[in-house]
């Protein structure tokens, strides 16, 4: 037994599949508090917003033209998981204004209020993409669409 004792004080007696092991493993549950952690800042914030009284908004622009935007087919599942997006493009609170918001071939076709976590899901689902922050087009009906949400 004192043998075996001796062998275990030896670093050299280690696996090295075991050390391997232990590594990743302290990886992977770094990767994974890390996450965690993120996961918990961005429910505080919304957190935060939402008890400060204010009420985010959603806007739907119509273009004319779609230029060289990156267009994106609205589906069924696009309006059943956001019901403010298919009140504003199909439902109640569409309201077309003139042809002219910044620009003389897009509109502001409605607006409704929306939760923090809607306004969030909306901004992640249709906003800004890539490195250049391109908004895509909404594509629905023959009709291209930019979403906007604003927080107060």
């Amino acid at each position: 037994m004192a043998i075996g004792m001796e062998e275990d004080k030896n670093p050299k007696s280690r696996n090295p599949l075991k050390t391997a092991g232990l590594i990743v493993t302290c990886g992977l549950v770094g990767v994974v508090a890390v996450v965690l952690g993120f996961m918990l800042a961005d429910a505080l914030i919304v957190y935060a917003y939402e008890s400060s009284g204010g009420q985010p908004m959603l806007y739907v622009m119509e273009r004319a033209e779609p230029g060289e935007s990156m267009i994106v087919p609205l589906t069924e599942q696009d309006f059943e998981r956001h019901p403010a997006l298919d009140a504003v493009i199909r439902g109640e609170e569409r309201n077309p204004s003139a042809w002219e918001w910044g620009y003389r071939d897009q509109r502001v076709i409605g607006g409704t209020k929306v939760s923090y976590r809607e306004s969030k899901a909306l901004h992640d689902a249709y906003g800004p993409q890539g490195e250049r922050g391109l908004y895509p087009l909404m594509e629905y009906g023959g009709a291209y669409y930019v979403v906007l949400t604003t927080w107060p």
